[in-house]
């Protein structure tokens, strides 16, 4: 009976969390920091940092990869993913990951999440970034 309950409650948080993100198919959904941090701690989001290599190379977020929105190769790395996983966009402020989204969202990729205010609010809110020296 206790096992019966904890899975009716877990399923429950994970209904409540997944309600929080506007998932809407073919529509750029802008999240926030906190709401960007719980689809990343639920594995539900591919993480993509779309600044320069440099930039990524020197301070990142966990787990993210990189496709710069700059690149002449951008468009075979994009051709590289699933259009039904789940992305999440970031950059330093917002301008390339809004950029990048409606790409991603133009070339058909069904689930596109737009990190406001990009790594430097994620950095403000005290998240963790993964910095190389």
């Amino acid at each position: 009976m206790k096992r019966l309950i904890k899975i009716v409650l877990a399923s429950l948080v994970m209904f409540s969390v997944q309600s929080c993100f506007n998932d809407q198919p073919g529509v750029i959904n802008q999240v926030s920091v906190k709401e960007a941090a719980k689809m990343m701690e639920w594995n539900q989001v591919k993480i993509i940092d779309v600044r320069s290599k440099l930039q990524f190379t020197n301070k990142h977020i966990k787990d993210a990869i990189n496709i710069e929105v700059e690149n002449e190769d951008f468009n075979n790395s994009l051709d590289q993913l699933d259009k039904k996983e789940p992305l999440l966009v970031y950059c330093n402020k917002g301008r390339q990951s809004i950029r990048c989204a409606q790409i991603l969202r133009d070339k058909g990729f069904t689930l596109v999440y737009d990190m406001q205010g990009g790594i430097s609010k994620w950095e403000k809110s005290g998240r963790e970034v993964i910095i190389n020296n």
